[in-house]
């Protein structure tokens, strides 16, 4: 092919490359959210299979629970009670409004209303319910409003606005972040570059497909964009450090990528084990998340080295070159000075949060997810202290069990009614066209730590009585055990991500004492984290739980990058001098890493969702022990007792 027209295709190329970028982007601005979380629900558990069984005895249509109050729980009068009582007769005449009928409650000043709807777009049915309840509701009652459409609604909702307002914040202070760093308008661009394309390509593929939006879906571009920021710094600190030799802007471009080469994939590779480990679950919302996640960063790390040597080739040429100052000889020589006192708090907060593992517990909580003052968490919490709860199971008693017998079913009932956590019935018992019986329960307030064992409760006294076939089943058995699942692969996820990780760095850095040194200072961010929540009495939900596979593929990055500088110097030099070397080249790029990462999941603390602020603000305290594991405890590991460390590190200092 002729050589001028080489230039020409190249720019058709990038052309094209970047009209797919902006056409995938437009697949994330369009993309649906799940308005019922079905992502977080496991199709294929037996409670599923049981809950299918209970649509066939009653119905299981998504419920709107209306409540009608008087001022200070005053007596309702008569005449407002006669019209609240003909409102369930114009509820049915609402599109896709099944049933509506004003329950038997013992409550002077309150009327309940349950509205069973069915359709697609759930939310809003539930709000023309709620808003023809108030438009015909008497001026003096207060009207409350819950049941899961409402409060799945809410949760989609806010997924959908998170996701307008918490990314391009991030991007804004990503972006002031960078420019503070570097002072320079083209460096900041750079370093978020690869991600943004990344986010683009990965959520737009996503989002093209059809697959809708959920709240742990919500959690990708943030991640990504951190990640991609963090990787982006190193390979612009050693453009810097290539300019720093006299390299021309398009040699330097040329020697980071061939520098970055090596530390770039085997962090990318950590970074993709961790995610990849969340691929064991059971729940669809966590594999995909590990999956696509971890799609995401290999696309980034391919975007890094595609569009940022040429990006800075062109963009950067006035960029100032790294200067290596005395600020990481002085920190080292200043960790080998307080060695002994560094060593004494590692080994007793690392004791101490040994010891917090024995208190910690599981929970997870749906409603959690929401502000308390939504709307709908607000209502619920308000029916649910008057009511004693609001939520429901039901037990199912199969035809041919002996339970369907009064004399064997009505000792159950009254047993079953003592529970603690079980308010008392519900209704009454139902029957199916089959014979199968249902009788509905109804919960106190609680999490999976509380209703999980609940339910395991009721199996085991209907198994004592011989009665196996009689279970319990519901939407809140389902989200109850489905949560406790859920922390349960979390917990081998993360197991199966430290073996996989440790056995990545062995090969990584072809050496199995490195690998092993390398992993010893990031097992401490997670042993802390979950060791201070245990004496904090804190429970770990879905956001902590994750916390551990994601954020400990992506915490190790910064020590490959100073373990593989140290291999390199160690050829040539004592152990000392080359971790002396390896952190004058790679420790602001890790510190600057550092800080974008906190930066970045800090951000998050801005969000509305509860689980969304949790993640981040442990995510930030983690990536920050992380920082001390690896400028402080692994430096230390590569000293030895004697003074023959100061002496050649201040010798080299003057």
């Amino acid at each position: 092919m002729p050589e001028p027209e080489r230039p020409l295709l190249r720019r058709l190329a990038w052309l094209a490359f970047a009209a797919a970028t902006l056409w995938l982007f437009t697949g994330i601005l369009r993309q649906a959210v799940d308005p019922q979380n079905r992502a977080l629900k496991a199709d294929d558990s037996l409670d599923a299979e049981r809950l299918r069984a209970l649509a066939e005895v009653v119905p299981t249509d998504p419920v709107v629970l209306l409540a009608f109050t008087t001022a200070g729980d005053l007596p309702m009068l008569p005449a407002d009670r006669e019209r609240l009582g003909k409102l369930p007769a114009e509820l049915v005449k609402l599109p896709f409004v099944v049933t509506a009928e004003v329950a038997p409650i013992d409550d002077r000043g309150l009327v309940l209303i349950p509205v069973s709807i069915r359709g697609n777009e759930a939310l809003a049915i539930a709000e023309a319910v709620v808003a023809k309840a108030k438009a015909a509701a008497p001026a003096s009652l207060q009207v409350l409003a819950t049941g899961l459409p409402l409060l799945e609604g809410t949760i989609a909702h806010l997924v959908a606005g998170e996701r307008h307002r918490i990314v391009p914040l991030l991007v804004l202070v990503l972006l002031l972040s960078a420019f503070f760093f570097y002072r320079r308008l083209a460096l900041a661009i750079a370093v978020l570059l690869p991600p943004l394309v990344a986010i683009a390509w990965t959520g737009g593929s996503i989002a093209w497909l059809g697959h809708p939006l959920d709240p742990v879906a919500a959690l990708l571009d943030p991640v990504l964009l951190t990640i991609g920021v963090a990787s982006s710094v190193h390979f612009v600190e050693s453009f810097r450090f290539a300019l720093a030799s006299g390299d021309s802007a398009d040699a330097a471009a040329r020697a980071a990528a061939l520098a970055m080469r090596t530390p770039a994939l085997l962090a990318t590779a950590t970074t993709m084990i961790g995610l990849w480990s969340l691929t064991t679950s059971a729940i669809p919302a966590v594999f995909d998340f590990g999956l696509r996640s971890a799609m995401g960063v290999a696309l980034t790390h391919g975007f890094t080295f595609l569009l940022l040597p040429p990006f800075l080739a062109k963009f950067a040429r006035k960029t100032q070159p790294a200067v290596s100052g005395t600020f990481g000889r002085a920190w080292l020589i200043g960790v080998r000075h307080h060695r002994t006192a560094l060593l004494v708090t590692t080994g007793a907060i690392t004791a101490l949060a040994t010891a917090g593992l024995t208190l910690l517990t599981t929970d997870n909580d749906p409603l959690r997810l929401l502000p308390s003052q939504e709307a709908a968490r607000r209502d619920h919490d308000v029916l649910a202290q008057r009511l004693g709860g609001v939520e429901t199971f039901h037990l199912l008693v199969p035809a041919r069990s002996a339970a369907s017998e009064p004399a064997r079913l009505l000792p159950l009932l009254a047993e079953l009614r003592t529970t603690p956590g079980i308010v008392g019935l519900a209704g009454p018992v139902q029957r199916g066209v089959e014979g199968d019986l249902a009788v509905p329960f109804l919960l106190a307030p609680g999490g999976s730590g509380v209703r999980e064992p609940l339910f395991a409760a009721c199996e085991r006294m209907t198994a004592v009585l011989g009665l196996d076939e009689v279970v319990p089943v519901g939407a809140s058995v389902q989200i109850a055990r489905d949560s406790h699942r859920l922390m349960q692969s979390l917990v081998g996820s993360l197991g199966i991500s430290l073996v996989l990780l440790a056995i990545a760095m062995v090969i990584g850095l072809r050496s199995w004492r490195l690998g092993v040194i390398g992993m010893l200072p990031n097992l401490l961010p997670a042993l802390w984290l979950y060791g201070g929540l245990g004496w904090l009495a804190r429970p770990v939900s879905v956001a902590t739980a994750m916390i551990g596979c994601t954020m400990l593929g992506l915490i190790v990055d910064n020590t490959l990058h100073l373990l593989h500088h140290y291999q390199n110097e160690r050829r040539t030099q004592t152990k000392a001098m080359a971790m002396h070397h390896a952190f004058l080249r790679c420790g602001r790029a890790m510190t600057l890493a550092t800080v974008v990462l906190m930066l970045g999941f800090g951000t998050a603390a801005c969000s509305r969702l509860a689980t969304t602020v949790e993640f981040g603000l442990l995510a930030t305290a983690t990536i920050a022990a992380a920082w001390f594991g690896t400028a402080v405890v692994l430096p230390l590991l590569f000293f030895g007792n004697t003074t023959s460390d100061d002496a050649i590190l201040e010798q080299h200092e003057h």
